[in-house]
């Protein structure tokens, strides 16, 4: 029987600037040293364990294994250029970074202050989240001058599954999610007790969805902020 216990990683496995993935490796839904990875066993993973639809698994999975260049990945092949990008929800830029696996608590507690009053992050949490880290890198970071298109269609991307995939709820899918299940996964990379994956699968439709409708918010609060 497989153990999905969460186990920490030990000194030789490796890790990713992925909180999800990393948080599937500590469990064992994918080897537990980020070692040897096919992108068919990311989306048996995502899929069994976030029910993340099997359309969106191949996009990800295989659009990063090309962009890498090797059938058989480690998680750290995700720091590589061009996966790996400025403005990360739980790491400082890549630039500033010298070791990626490194949480930064400071990013995810600015994150969670954007919440509202139900202690719950949303759309907008995450849109206003993205201006403050934009303008951070801006002003910390000497190499960082914006998210080139893809970039940003990468990170909208990345907060379109955190809302999707972590809320444990099919009625809060790509709606809201709770800030003390945001932090189990992104700060200690586990899922945490008694959390459960949503009923319903993640569309490509839905995860696209959520893409615009953040990215809206995004555009919306800049022109007001002018």
């Amino acid at each position: 029987m497989e153990n999905h216990d969460y186990q920490a990683p030990g000194p030789n496995d490796l890790r990713s600037p992925c909180p999800a993935l990393n948080a599937l490796a500590n469990h064992g839904y994918l080897p537990r040293d980020g070692k040897n990875i096919t992108a068919g066993q990311m989306v048996a993973a995502t899929h069994k364990q976030l029910n993340l639809g099997k359309t969106v698994g191949y996009f990800l999975a295989y659009g990063a294994i090309f962009k890498i260049g090797k059938i058989k990945i480690t998680l750290d092949d995700l720091h590589t250029n061009p996966i790996n990008h400025s403005m990360s929800l739980t790491r400082t830029d890549v630039e500033l970074n010298e070791d990626f696996r490194k949480v930064s608590p400071a990013l995810i507690d600015s994150l969670i202050s954007e919440k509202d009053d139900t202690n719950k992050l949303t759309k907008y949490s995450f849109a206003r989240q993205f201006i403050k880290r934009r303008d951070q890198s801006l002003k910390d970071n000497p190499e960082f001058h914006g998210l080139s298109r893809s970039q940003k269609i990468q990170v909208f991307g990345e907060y379109s599954l955190t809302l999707n995939c972590l809320t444990g709820s099919a009625n809060e899918m790509g709606v809201e999610i709770d800030v003390n299940t945001l932090k189990g996964f992104y700060q200690f990379e586990r899922f945490p007790e008694n959390w459960k994956k949503s009923e319903k699968t993640i569309s490509f439709r839905q995860f696209a969805k959520i893409i615009k409708e953040t990215k809206k918010i995004q555009e919306n609060l800049e022109k007001i902020k002018k």
